[in-house]
C-alpha cells in the first residue's frame, strides 16, 4: 500500500510540475504584454503579486496566500480530532471556500484586463495551465487594470 501510495504521489507531482510549467511558459508572455520582464513569472508567489499589480490590486494577493497557508495549517491542526479538531475543520474548510471564491475573483479581474468576460475568468481558475498560454500567445492585449478604473471596493 505504501509503494501504491509513493506511485500515485510521484504522478501527481510530475503532472503538478508539468501544468506549472505551462503555465509558467503562458505567463512569461502575458508579463511581458504587460511590460513586465517575463522572467519574473518563474517565481511562485511573487508572479501573482506583480499579475496583481497590473490587473487587481496587491494587497489582496498577500491576503489570499495567508488565508491559503493559514487554511493549510489550521487544517493539519485539525487531525487533533476531537470537538476542536472538528471546529478547526470547518475553520480551515471555510478559509479554503473562501480562498477559491476570493481566487475566482483574482481570474475575473485578469480576464478583463485583456478584455475578456466571465467564462474566460472560470478557464483561468480551473486552467491556467492553457488559458495562460492562450492569453499570453494568443492576439490578447493588455487594456489596463480594469478593477482600478472600475470603482469596485473588491
Amino acid at each position: 500500500m505504501a509503494l501504491l501510495n509513493g506511485i500515485v504521489s510521484t504522478v501527481f507531482g510530475c503532472f503538478a510540475f508539468i501544468f506549472y510549467v505551462l503555465s509558467v511558459i503562458g505567463m512569461y508572455k502575458v508579463f511581458e504584454k504587460m511590460n513586465i520582464e517575463g522572467w519574473r513569472a518563474i517565481i511562485p508567489l511573487y508572479n501573482d503579486y506583480l499579475y496583481a499589480e497590473k490587473t487587481w490590486d496587491q494587497k489582496y494577493i498577500i491576503y489570499l496566500c495567508c488565508i491559503f497557508l493559514g487554511s493549510r495549517i489550521i487544517g493539519a491542526i485539525s487531525g487533533i480530532g476531537g470537538f476542536i479538531g472538528g471546529l478547526l475543520w470547518l475553520v480551515s474548510a471555510a478559509s479554503f471556500i473562501f480562498y477559491w471564491v476570493a481566487r475566482g475573483r483574482f481570474c475575473y479581474w485578469k480576464a478583463k484586463a485583456f478584455g475578456q468576460d466571465l467564462g474566460f475568468a472560470i478557464g483561468l481558475l480551473l486552467a491556467p495551465f492553457v488559458f495562460e498560454i492562450i492569453l499570453g500567445y494568443g492576439e490578447y492585449q493588455y487594456q489596463g487594470n480594469a478593477y482600478s478604473v472600475s470603482g469596485e471596493k473588491y
